[in-house]
Parts: C-alpha cells; structure tokens; sequence
C-alpha cells in the first residue's frame, strides 16, 4: 500500500469520525431546544401515543417478541419465510421506528409515501428517550455515523403501496367446508404478490390512525388468521357509506 492511499484511508475515516460527533451534536442540541420549549398546545396530549402504544402491543402481545426479534432469526437470511410486524398506514413512520429501533423486531411498514424513518428516529424519537439512551446514542454515532441506517437495514423494510385488498368478498356468517376455502382463494388473488406476502408472514397487524386502510386491516386479519388491532380515527363517510355509529 502506497502513502497516498494510507492518507486517503486516514482521512476518510476521520470524516466518519466527524460525522458521527456532527450528528451527536445535533441530538444534544434538539435534548436542549425540547427542554427550553413550553408547549401551548390546548386538549389532551397525544404526542406520546406512538411510544404508549408500542408498549401495549408488547404487553398484549408477547408472542411478537420470540417470532418478530432478532433470536428467532433462525432462517439463514431468509426473508420470506421471516416474522414480522405488520404496520399498516403508518404514516411517517413513527411507530415502526419505535419497534424496529427502540425494541429490535422486525417490522413491514405499508404506505403509499415513502418515509424516512431514520429522520424520524434521529429528530423525534432520540430527543425523547432517557438520558443513558441519548448518550449511547452519541457514542455510537461519534464511532459509526450511519449505525442507524445500519440497524434499520436489518430489520425495517417498507412497501411504497397502499393496502387495498377485495371489498366485495365478505365472510360468511358461519365460515366452513369449501365455500369458505374458496373465498379466501379468490380474496388472495385479489391481493398484489408483495401484500400478499407480507400479511401471510406477519405476525401481527396493526393500524394506528390507519384512516381509509383501517376496515381493510379487518378483512386482511380475518381472511389470513391474523392478530390485528387497530386504533381508528376517520369514518370516511363518502368512502364507506354503510358505516353509522
């Protein structure tokens, strides 16, 4: 090895190492700006419902734990056959982060906007999370500037598609024999191979103020076997006008 490329390999390895105290900079200084602010926000607060309700989830559903976490990747690598959460409509991606980063579980996000999730964890999550998390947060960014990315690539991936599955296949009142074997064929085929995909692999759906998504949620639930929750918030009345309450 020549002297120029062990100058070029000194350097950029220096300007990793300066990235990584930029970004714990810029943590530190988000930790400050948050504490200085008084909110005026009128009404109940619901700024921490994303992190409520990953803890719930955790509580109610324990078996997420052993099937979505990095101990029961057991499959060599291979995605297909591996659990996950479903996280349907989420939005910006505030509780896949919590999940996928905070908790380490594997998470499939469905939306038809692409989010950026390791924005949302730096700029939303990280501020927020105990101080022993912030400063280890620090530390590995001052040693490894893209850990999040990193960790992200292990076990977050995101369909850029909105969930849609057959409105016109309903469940029988009483599910059986081969009618029932036959419908859930067709509501199959009614899905795209990706969606398909990964509400068969799931092993738990979720829709947090999933919007037009949330009845569909339901279907997909009921037609794969799944456990589902959801937290409704629109009725779409336009959409849905079979729906009073």
């Amino acid at each position: 090895m020549s002297g120029n490329d062990e100058v070029d390999i000194h350097n950029a390895k220096a300007q990793k190492r300066e990235e990584g105290r930029r970004r714990a900079r810029e943590l530190s200084t988000r930790k400050n700006r948050k504490q200085d602010n008084i909110s005026t926000r009128h009404g109940a607060k619901n700024q921490d419902r994303h992190k409520n309700f990953a803890k719930w989830i955790l509580s109610t559903f324990p078996h997420v734990i052993d099937e979505c976490g990095s101990a029961s990747d057991n499959t060599g690598g291979s995605e297909p056959t591996r659990r996950h959460i479903l996280d349907v409509a989420g939005g910006k991606g505030e509780l896949s982060a919590r999940l996928s980063l905070c908790h380490t579980l594997r998470v499939v996000m469905i939306d038809p906007r692409a989010a950026d999730i390791a924005s949302v964890y730096m700029n939303t999550i990280a501020p927020r999370l105990p101080n022993k998390w912030q400063v280890a947060i620090q530390e590995r960014l001052a040693n490894s500037p893209s850990f999040v990315e990193d960790e992200l690539e292990k076990r977050f991936t995101q369909l850029v598609v909105p969930f849609t599955v057959p409105s016109n296949l309903l469940l029988p009142d009483k599910p059986s024999g081969d009618a029932f074997g036959e419908r859930k064929m067709l509501f199959q085929k009614g899905m795209s191979p990706k969606l398909h995909t990964s509400v068969q692999n799931a092993a738990l759906l979720i829709g947090l103020h999933s919007d037009g998504a949330t009845e569909a949620i339901v279907d997909a639930a009921l037609y794969y076997g799944k456990p589902f929750v959801v937290v409704p918030c629109c009725v779409f009345p336009n959409l849905f006008t079979n729906r009073y309450i």
